[in-house]
């Protein structure tokens, strides 16, 4: 291949990719508009109970890795 072959794949490739990335990006907002998935008022939280949920202290000096007991969740 000569230089001007190699400037043109290169251009070509690049225009490629760029319209490619382009579409997609187009497509996802499309989606995700149709589907409702930008409004607001979509969102819920879950919802748990605050006891379920352990209660962690910040590591300690050279202390990399904590094995805690561990336990079954409740049904």
């Amino acid at each position: 291949m000569n230089k001007k072959q190699k400037i043109l794949a290169s251009i070509s490739l690049f225009l490629v990719l760029f319209s490619g990335a382009w579409y997609a990006n187009d497509y996802n907002q499309r989606t995700i508009h149709s589907k409702g998935y930008d409004e607001i008022d979509n969102m819920r939280i879950l919802q748990t109970d605050d006891h379920n949920i352990p209660v962690t202290t910040p590591f300690k000096p050279r202390e990399y890795i904590r094995i805690g007991n561990r336990t079954i969740p409740a049904k």
